[in-house]
């Protein structure tokens, strides 16, 4: 009677410990596909960051060339702005800057 009762605790035992296993087993295989599937998510958006910087790079390289001194000078010269080739200068005080 005794070793009846202690193979049915034995037996408990054993079905608990193997329910455990498999709901973590379970578990296992659920995150295990999460992390797969992130895995793919951030490898999409590591190419849409490369994507993006290589716009980026090819922005700042147009926008360099537009603010060139040569560019800018001859869209000046387009829309009529010319070079002044008269300076003045002032050599002598002038009457105002004294007071």
């Amino acid at each position: 009677m005794k070793k009846n009762k202690t193979m049915k605790k034995i037996y408990t035992i054993v079905v608990i410990l193997a329910i455990i296993a498999g709901v973590l087993e379970l578990a296992n295989l659920h995150l295990a596909g999460k992390i797969a599937s992130n895995s793919i998510e951030v490898k999409k958006i590591q190419q849409e960051i490369a994507l993006l910087q290589e716009n980026n790079e090819v922005l700042n390289s147009h926008v360099l060339s537009l603010a060139s001194l040569d560019t800018v000078a001859s869209r000046a010269a387009q829309l009529g702005f010319v070079d002044n080739q008269s300076y003045i200068f002032l050599n002598s005080p002038v009457e105002v800057a004294l007071h």
